[in-house]
C-alpha cells in the first residue's frame, strides 16, 4: 500500500482525505521540514497560490526551501491554485517569476502548479507511487534546519533573472545595492556591470518588461478569435 506521512497542520486542508480515498495510507506526524513526505528522497511543501507570494514578500519563502532542500535529495514545491489569480497588493512579477527561477535553478527543487485540492492529491499520489513502487523507497522523516541570511535570500531572488547565476547576482548586488534596484534597473544601466553585455542586458530587460499572460489566458484569446 502506498504511504504518504502528512504534517498535522495539514490535516484541514482536504489533501489527506482525498489522499485516503485514493488508497494511500495517511500517516500524521508533526514535521519541521515539508508537509508530506513519500519516499526517503522526496517530500513536498504544498503551498497555496496566496501563501506562496506572502512567504515571498515576508522572507519566509527560501528559508523553508532552503531547509526542504538540506533534507531531501528530490525537494518538490506544490503550488496550488494560479499565482495570477491572487495578485493583488503584490503586483511585482518580475520578483515572482525571480523567485521560481531561483527555486528550480538555483535549488534544484521541482516546482508545480496544480488548479485544486483534487489535483495536488492526484500529484502527490503520483510521486508517493512512483518512489515506493519503482525506487522501492519508503517514506522516511528527516530534519536539517537551517535559515538563510538575508544575504543569501537576495542572492537567490537576483540570481533567477536570465543568465545570471549566483557570481553576476552578487555583482549586480554589489552595483546597485539592493534587489529592487536591480529589476528597476534600465538595459543602459544594467551593461556597466561587468559581465553584463547588450544581449544578456537585454534578455533580463525583456523578463523583467514583458507582460505577463498566463497559459489560461492565451488559450481565452485564441478561443475568442476564432
Amino acid at each position: 500500500m502506498i504511504e504518504v506521512v502528512v504534517d498535522l497542520r495539514e490535516r484541514s486542508s482536504g489533501v489527506p482525505g482525498l489522499l485516503q480515498q485514493m488508497g494511500a495510507r495517511v500517516k500524521f506526524r508533526s514535521l519541521s521540514v515539508a508537509d508530506y513526505v513519500v519516499s526517503e528522497h522526496l517530500a513536498v511543501e504544498r503551498k497555496s497560490a496566496r501563501d506562496y507570494l506572502s512567504s515571498l514578500f515576508s522572507g519566509r519563502l527560501f528559508d523553508q526551501a532552503a531547509r526542504l532542500s538540506e533534507a531531501y535529495a528530490r525537494p518538490v514545491l506544490l503550488i496550488q491554485g494560479y499565482l495570477e489569480d491572487e495578485l493583488g497588493e503584490f503586483n511585482n512579477f518580475p520578483a515572482i517569476w525571480g523567485s521560481l527561477l531561483s527555486l528550480s535553478m538555483e535549488m534544484g527543487m521541482t516546482v508545480l502548479q496544480v488548479r485544486d485540492e483534487v489535483s495536488a492529491a492526484e500529484a502527490i499520489f503520483t510521486l508517493a507511487k512512483r518512489e515506493q513502487e519503482e525506487r522501492r523507497s519508503r517514506p522516511r522523516i528527516r530534519a536539517k534546519p537551517r535559515m538563510l541570511t538575508l544575504e543569501e535570500k537576495q542572492l537567490f531572488l537576483v540570481a533567477g533573472l536570465p543568465s545570471v547565476g549566483g557570481e553576476l547576482a552578487e555583482r549586480l548586488l554589489t552595483h546597485f545595492r539592493t534587489p529592487r534596484r536591480v529589476f528597476s534597473a534600465r538595459e543602459s544601466e544594467l551593461i556597466k556591470v561587468p559581465g553584463i553585455g547588450r544581449k544578456k542586458a537585454r534578455s533580463i530587460a525583456r523578463v523583467l518588461d514583458s507582460e505577463f499572460r498566463s497559459s489560461r489566458q492565451k488559450q481565452l484569446d485564441t478561443d475568442s478569435a476564432s
